[in-house]
Order: structure tokens, then C-alpha cells, then sequence
């Protein structure tokens, strides 16, 4: 583990993990101080850098999350801002492979357990990261994920989004090499009655996920798996923010985290005094009771 510089609030570290090569991190929150607390441990999708996880967590919806917890923020190889294009000879991880070792990360910060968010292929990186490692999780939440063997459609969706809010600071060499390792992925449906971890599913009712989104919560066990499909967005930390975050809270506090970290919807509730129904005005402490289908939750 090697510690860079750092930039804002962001403390750059590279760590060297086995069949990946460097892999550099940075850490949002201070790292002595909530060690032990609430960690995220966050990873990009494809034509995106860790800088659009970043801008999530930054955005107001989140504040509540934020100044609780800790996050790292992983950069899948060659796909930082402005990086060199990655040597000819340059092995690019697999997704199995960045799953697997990317818990080294958590031993060498000494961290013990993680809320893993991920979006699109760094989701689906994430899902064999729990699949290995169940007992360093908490939980997953998973946007726009896919456990299936690579699909057309989702390739348009991954081409599509570059076009559209793609960063154009990124190394377009390198984001075909991410793409294509995404591309080649191998299947995790049928490993998916051997999750341990609670699982939160977000997608957008926009995006050529929805499918294989759907075949992730039909294979899991019942009660392990939660999905939201969020109305007229394809995605959704970007399109969304206010009902992602929204639904990290309720997640967390389903795993007693962040026990008092308010919701939009209680903020909200909490400044007009809107009554419930039968006239009684609601307690703070009801409006916090973990309650996903507040938020629309679907079921297969």
C-alpha cells in the first residue's frame, strides 16, 4: 500500500492485489476516524471514473450519508481522468479477478466490514466480491447490475450511456478494454443461491437492465433481495438522487446502520408536521423505521 497525494477531501492510495496489478483508491472521509464506523467501498461502471461516485455522494441528497460515513472509491485500471493509454502487453483484470482480491484493500486499511455500491459492471464486480467475501459485508447495493453471461443490449445500454453522460476526460483506449472485459464476464445466476449478504437492487425503468435486474432478485433467496425500479430515468444516481439515496438509508438501517440518518421524505415530513391519516401526527422515530416499500418496492 502505497499513500499518493491527496486532493480535497480525497486521499489517493495505490494497492498492489494479486492477479490486478495496482489499483489505486481514493478514500472520502477521514480513515482514522471511521475505520470502524459505516464504509463504503464504491466501483464505476463502464465509461465512467470514480469521480462519478463522487459526485453522488457530494450531491445534497446524500448529506446525511456522507458526514456519517467513510468511502473508498476503487479505479478499475486505466480509467482515471486523463490517464496513458495502458501497454500493448497490459493484462487487463477480469471481473472475477478484481471480485476476488479486492478485499486485500479492506486488510490493509484494516477494515473489517463494508456496504458495497456498485453500478453497472462495477456492480456486477461487487456481486462476486460478496459471493467470496460475505463475512466483510454488510450489505450490496447493486444499480443496474447484471449476473448474466454478456447481452447485446446491455452493451448498447453501456455504449449509449458514454455517448450520452460519458466523461470525456477518460482514455477512450482504456474504456474499450473495461468494456470488452465486461463483455467477456461468465455468468453468476446459478451462483446466486450461495449469497450470504442482504441485496439492494436499484434500476432505472429506463434502462435495458431492467431484465437481467429482474433475474437477479427471481434467482435469490426470498427476503434476501429488495428491488426498486425507479420511474422515467435509465440512470439512476444521476437521474434520481433523491430516491437512491433515499433507499441507501432505509438499507442501511436495515442492517442497524445509520440509525439516526434521516430520509428526504422524514426531513421533509419533520419541517411541515404533515398527520398521518387518522389524524395523528407521525414520531420521527416512525418515520426512520426501515420500510422499503415506501419507496416502491417491487417483488418478482
Amino acid at each position: 500500500m502505497e499513500k499518493k497525494e491527496h486532493v480535497g477531501d480525497l486521499h489517493h492510495y495505490v494497492f498492489d492485489l494479486e492477479k490486478c496489478g495496482a489499483i489505486s483508491v481514493y478514500i472520502q472521509g477521514e480513515l482514522e476516524k471511521n475505520r470502524d464506523g459505516v464504509v463504503f467501498l464504491c466501483v464505476h461502471d463502464v465509461g465512467h471514473s470514480y469521480l462519478s461516485m463522487v459526485d453522488f455522494v457530494n450531491r445534497p441528497d446524500m448529506e446525511e450519508v456522507k458526514r456519517r460515513c467513510l468511502f473508498l472509491h476503487v479505479i478499475i485500471p486505466g480509467q482515471e481522468p486523463g490517464a496513458k493509454t495502458l501497454n500493448n502487453n497490459y493484462v487487463f483484470p477480469s471481473l472475477q479477478d478484481l471480485g476476488l482480491n479486492m478485499v486485500t484493500i479492506l486488510d490493509l486499511l484494516r477494515i473489517n466490514q463494508v456496504v458495497l455500491l456498485g453500478e453497472g459492471a462495477g456492480a456486477n464486480i461487487l456481486l462476486r466480491f460478496a459471493l467470496y467475501h460475505s463475512k466483510r459485508v454488510y450489505g450490496l447495493i447493486a444499480v443496474n447490475c447484471a449476473a448474466d453471461a454478456n447481452s447485446n443490449a446491455l452493451m448498447e445500454t453501456i455504449k449509449g450511456k458514454f455517448k450520452r453522460r460519458g466523461d470525456s476526460t477518460l482514455n477512450q483506449t482504456n474504456v474499450d478494454m473495461y468494456a470488452d472485459t465486461f463483455k467477456k464476464r461468465t455468468e453468476l445466476i446459478s451462483s446466486l443461491q450461495n449469497l450470504k449478504v442482504d441485496v439492494l437492487l436499484l434500476v432505472g425503468m429506463k434502462s435495458n437492465c431492467i431484465t437481467e435486474t429482474e433475474n437477479i432478485h427471481r434467482e435469490l433467496k426470498p427476503g434476501v433481495c429488495s428491488m426498486i425500479k425507479v420511474e422515467d430515468v435509465n440512470d439512476v444516481l444521476e437521474d434520481a438522487a433523491a430516491k437512491a439515496s433515499d433507499a441507501i438509508i432505509l438499507f442501511c438501517q436495515g442492517q442497524s446502520l445509520l440509525p439516526t440518518a434521516q430520509r428526504s421524505m422524514s426531513r421533509s415530513n419533520s419541517r411541515s408536521s404533515i398527520g398521518s391519516g387518522n389524524g395523528r401526527k407521525k414520531s420521527m422515530s416512525e418515520y426512520d423505521q426501515p420500510n422499503l416499500r415506501r419507496l416502491s418496492l417491487t417483488s418478482a
